[in-house]
């Protein structure tokens, strides 16, 4: 299956039943980040006997960009979601429903703002902005129909780089952390938001897991979440302002002790009723147009890139 499929069928599951700060660009500026590597070993210890985390098939090293490189999971990872006090906690349910996000990552020498505008037919646009040590990448995509994707940047990626990738992984990742941590602070749906609350979370045992189709980040614990929430500008719209420390992992996912990570999270998300589908007259004049990764024809708008991709 080609990697957009993946990201679809992902973004039924997060994005649309919600959603990286990815591998690769956080490679590249060194943000404070969680390992690309997934807890436990590759050999379980007999469950009597098991002290912590299940296994888990660990992750490449990332690359620094340009180079994609592969950060594809290698075969079937174990440590799955779940309700024990070792399993990951991962986004799903009502929080990650939202329509629209906009959210302000910060960390040590790092800025970053993201957006992402799902409609119900499964288009997506997207955009980024980082920042950090006076080095700056931004870009903006849009899924198109079942199998176009069209972006724009000033990034140079190399032929073969796998676009969805590179610029969607850190949007989803981050959407995703977003919306784990209003989940565990509300403890409720957003729209029992109603008025300025204060909310804070945490876990002694339990890693949170972001990922993307082809990424994965872990954030260590013990972790603890501060902050915000209120009713956002718009209506069905929640704003919040969150700090997450938590412990960073090494390359086997293993928490470093005696070290503890910060980074911000502010933004809103709005809840209201998704488009069925982004306006035709978005304009796509200055995009790259690509259908299953390969080069097409440049259109003014979506609605004759639509055109363009029908069989």
């Amino acid at each position: 299956m080609n990697p957009r499929a993946s990201l679809l069928r992902l973004g039924r599951a997060v994005l649309a039943t919600g959603l990286v700060v990815p591998v690769l660009a956080l490679g590249q500026f060194n943000l404070p980040q969680p390992s690309t590597a997934l807890p436990g070993s590759l050999r379980a210890p007999p469950p009597e006997v098991r002290p912590g985390p299940p296994p888990a098939a660990a992750l490449p090293a990332p690359p620094r960009l340009p180079a994609p490189g592969d950060t594809t999971l290698p075969g079937v990872d174990p440590r799955q979601c779940g309700p024990t006090p070792y399993s990951a906690l991962c986004a799903q349910g009502r929080w990650t429903l939202f329509s629209t996000i906009d959210v302000t990552l910060t960390a040590p020498d790092f800025r970053a703002r993201y957006t992402l505008e799902v409609a119900q037919n499964n288009e997506v646009h997207a955009t980024y902005r980082e920042t950090s040590r006076g080095k700056t990448r931004s870009g903006e995509i849009v899924l198109v129909g079942l199998d176009g994707v069209a972006f724009r940047t000033r990034e140079t990626f190399p032929a073969d780089a796998p676009v969805i990738d590179v610029m969607l992984s850190m949007p989803i990742m981050t959407a995703q952390l977003a919306a784990l941590l209003l989940d565990q602070g509300v403890i409720g749906p957003p729209s029992d938001v109603t008025a300025p609350r204060t909310i804070k979370a945490g876990n002694g045992t339990q890693y949170i897991r972001t990922a993307a189709p082809n990424a994965a980040l872990l954030y260590g614990p013990p972790w603890r979440m501060t902050g915000t929430a209120r009713p956002g500008a718009a209506a069905d719209a929640v704003a919040f302002a969150l700090k997450l420390d938590y412990r960073p992992v090494d390359s086997h996912g293993t928490p470093r002790a005696g070290r503890t990570d910060t980074l911000s999270l502010d933004g809103a998300m709005s809840f209201a009723a998704r488009r069925a589908t982004l306006p035709d007259d978005f304009a796509l004049g200055e995009f790259t147009l690509l259908r299953d990764e390969k080069k097409m024809d440049k259109q003014p708008t979506l609605g004759a890139a639509r055109r363009a991709l029908t069989p």
